[in-house]
């Protein structure tokens, strides 16, 4: 008997590693009370900047300036 964690996307349960389950071979599934917290993917927002947002981000940098140490 071995025991493996997993989570129900909504349709299947998926298990968190590879599970040897053979046909028919039984189980017991408990159902916890805590969540999987999704991860975000967001690779989506990459490049995704504006020609105006990145005028802006350039001007914001190009106006700060370096704090020495002796200042803090």
């Amino acid at each position: 008997m071995i025991s493996v964690k997993g989570y129900f996307d909504g349709q299947n349960y998926i298990t968190e590693g590879n599970v040897a389950v053979k046909k028919d071979q039984r189980v017991i599934i408990t159902f916890l009370d805590e969540f999987n917290t999704p991860k975000r993917n967001l690779k989506k927002f990459v490049g995704k900047v504006s020609k105006s947002d990145s005028e802006l981000v350039e001007k914001a940098v190009s106006e700060s300036r370096k704090v020495d140490k002796s200042e803090w």
